[in-house]
């Protein structure tokens, strides 16, 4: 009976944390205000790090949480490059004209964490929501199987506001672009920025 009550009380007594590694897997739907911009095949995200849990209340349900991992993003479009960074767009749907930007970047995601669980339940509902900042380190274009490492068209620092929900290892997971992946060098034939905001629609994973 004294042994029962003092393994209670250290089940009890303690905050716990969740530490976990993390990896996922997205399709990017391009936001942009271009009429004339289209995607040009299968656009995707993976993503893969570490999350070190801090608990803010002592039941563990709620906690923050701040992380490092590292990210892969690539898409497709109809964009064909001038002079001068300035862009005109393939209105003919030549399958053989295409622009793809491929972006890998570190991540630092913080995120509010909300569970119901305890410290000896493995498989609860999630909820984390947060903010992402990525350091763009290695861009680069292929425009009509012409291979280019760019840094100057790419934003070097992004944001991303993110929310992930579900049971056990299996969640959902969106992310929404609070700073566009071009900067103000990409423009059109009427001088106007190209702004392209990849939204990533899908399902992240966490392993304790």
């Amino acid at each position: 009976k004294l042994q029962s009550q003092n393994t209670e009380q250290q089940n009890d007594s303690t905050f716990y944390r969740e530490d976990q590694i993390y990896f996922g897997a997205s399709l990017l739907l391009l936001r942009t205000n271009q009429e004339n911009l289209n995607t040009r095949g299968l656009s995707h995200h993976f993503q893969f790090g570490l999350m070190r849990d801090i608990p803010l209340i002592k039941s563990g349900k709620l906690s923050s949480g701040l992380g490092l991992g590292i990210s892969f993003e690539k898409f497709a479009t109809n964009l064909i490059s001038q002079e001068n960074g300035i862009y005109s767009f393939d209105l003919e749907n030549n399958i053989n004209s295409f622009f793809s930007v491929s972006v890998k970047s570190f991540e630092i995601p913080f995120a509010i964490r909300w569970r119901n669980s305890t410290n000896l339940d493995y498989a609860f509902w999630r909820v984390y929501g947060g903010i992402k900042i990525n350091w763009n380190f290695q861009n680069r274009v292929t425009e009509d199987l012409n291979f280019e490492t760019i840094n100057y068209e790419i934003n070097t620092f992004v944001t991303n506001a993110f929310l992930s929900f579900g049971y056990n290892t299996w969640n959902f997971y969106l992310s929404y672009p609070l700073t566009p992946i071009f900067n103000s060098k990409i423009t059109n034939s009427n001088d106007s920025l190209i702004k392209i905001s990849p939204i990533k629609v899908g399902l992240i994973f966490f392993v304790l």
